[in-house]
């Protein structure tokens, strides 16, 4: 069970819909019309740069000197025997956005992501050259973003976080659906699981940050033998979701409590959905 006592404490109604990133983003629509895989090669070199160059020592210096960050199991990726993978795991905060790359490396990493991450003014390209892949705010761009899941797929490695939304610090592992475990069988892509636990600072720079972490990479899951698309999916899905909350046992830091409107006595008037709330402490 956690041990500390949390520092903010969040209600929320849904956990498959409720989101606590506070980004507030006005979101652009993503369709038919968005350029989902880009060929041209002056772009594909500007990617390239800013990718290896300039984004990668700093994610480097970011997770694993200022935030400690540990790796356990990393190199069972090397299981995949050289083919391009996707990479599941739970989404619980900024760190998100780079933790994937340093599994991945040195291999390119793309991320599956909300159309958020797109809409920002002035920063559209740089995320795509950094992997960003939206997903589409309409059916009819759904097409296009399929394709592209193919065509990365097969040179690149892929991160989904199938919880869609970010919890910061979430000690557990949220539901979430199959619908994601769609792209590896189609691309006929090795899956790996990894889970961010969240354990008390210590040691270098503790001071400065909330939480140490600890980054659980799995074995590589594959669906079984014999089934049809449908139930493999379902298979993977369930594979992983196992994976990470055999692993949340081992996040033992609550930084921030997560409690479900009305679920716990003495609680007679929830605040909206997706409220924070600063924990008092006597």
């Amino acid at each position: 069970m956690p041990r500390k006592v949390p520092e903010k404490t969040v209600y929320y109604r849904d956990e498959l819909n409720d989101d606590f990133a506070g980004t507030n983003i006005r979101r652009r629509e993503v369709d038919e019309r968005f350029t989902f895989v880009r060929k041209n090669p002056i772009w594909r070199c500007a990617s390239f740069v800013l990718y290896y160059v300039v984004a990668m020592p700093l994610i480097w210096l970011y997770e694993r000197v200022f935030l400690g960050a540990k790796f356990v199991n990393k190199r069972a990726v090397k299981k995949a025997k050289g083919k391009p993978y996707f990479l599941y795991g739970n989404h619980t905060g900024f760190i998100d956005a780079f933790t994937p790359n340093l599994i991945s490396f040195p291999r390119r990493n793309d991320i599956v992501v909300a159309a958020d991450t797109v809409s920002i003014k002035g920063l559209k390209n740089i995320t795509q050259m950094l992997g960003a892949l939206p997903v589409p705010t309409h059916r009819r761009g759904m097409k296009k973003f399929l394709e592209a899941i193919e065509y990365y797929g097969k040179r690149r490695n892929i991160t989904v976080y199938p919880e869609a939304h970010i919890w910061p610090y979430y000690t557990g592992v949220r539901q979430f659906k199959d619908v994601s475990f769609a792209y590896p069988i189609r691309c006929g892509a090795p899956t790996f699981a990894f889970f961010t636990a969240y354990t008390r600072p210590k040691g270098l720079l503790a001071f400065l940050r909330k939480a140490n972490v600890t980054v659980y990479v799995s074995d590589p899951i594959y669906p079984e033998n014999g089934l049809t698309k449908k139930e493999a999916q379902k298979d993977l899905r369930n594979k992983v979701y196992a994976f990470m909350a055999e692993k949340s046992a081992l996040s033992d830091y609550n930084v921030i409590e997560y409690i479900k409107e009305n679920a716990a006595k003495g609680i007679s008037d929830s605040p909206p959905s997706g409220a924070w709330r600063t924990r008092r402490e006597d």
